[in-house]
């Protein structure tokens, strides 16, 4: 059972990115869109928010992208034994999301990838949603953890060694699969990421299609 500060969280997540309601003098349909793509490790969120900036002109920040543009900072935070990869789950990655907010271009709208990881960071992209008068949309991208690990094999990847895996592997599972368990008629969009790449694909093009989001002009 999930205790009563992760169900604040979940709550404040889900009433943010399903049910936020604008201020009558600015219609649904005339706020950019703010796509967030939840799902465990290796589940496309990096291919499928590219194919987002690349058909409907959506500008991207990742998780990996504040990494790495933080790395020595996170280099100096990070325990013993915690690797790069696993500071994903650190608070700092909000503090950063904050920070290149402050300079972003979201005229068009925005997709996080990766972001947030934690009840914590959704909290804090909650606090931050009414200041960015951006409309949320999630996807929750669902893949087993057994393709997962396969996925895994062969990429090279740091952060996809068994260790680091199993272990980013549960932590999804712990902070953020709960959302569709305690909150079962919450508007996010639930995606099969275990089919082929072009079906997940038309999937999450319905439901931008649904919410009014349309590709951009060529």
């Amino acid at each position: 059972m999930l205790k009563s500060g992760s169900l604040i969280s979940l709550l404040l997540l889900v009433s943010l990115v399903c049910a936020q309601t604008p201020s009558p003098a600015v219609p649904p349909d005339a706020r950019p869109p703010i796509i967030i793509l939840i799902g465990p490790p290796l589940s496309g969120k990096t291919v499928f928010v590219q194919s987002i900036t690349r058909d409907y002109g959506i500008p991207s920040i990742s998780i990996e992208d504040l990494i790495r543009s933080n790395a020595a900072e996170l280099d100096k935070l990070r325990g013993q034994g915690i690797s790069l990869a696993e500071m994903r789950y650190d608070p700092s990655m909000s503090r950063y999301l904050r920070e290149r907010l402050k300079t972003a271009d979201l005229s068009h709208g925005l997709a996080l990838d990766g972001y947030p990881a934690t009840l914590v960071q959704a909290e804090d992209l909650a606090s931050l949603l009414p200041d960015l008068k951006l409309a949320p949309i999630a996807f929750q991208l669902q893949v087993p953890d057994d393709v997962i690990r396969d996925r895994a094999k062969g990429t090279g990847r740091e952060s996809d060694r068994p260790q680091i895996l199993e272990q980013r592997i549960k932590d999804y599972h712990r902070e953020m699969n709960s959302i569709a368990i305690y909150f079962p008629k919450a508007k996010i969009v639930s995606v099969d990421a275990n089919k082929p790449e072009a079906d997940v694909w038309k999937a999450i093009q319905a439901g931008l299609s649904e919410a009014g989001i349309k590709p951009s002009s060529k």
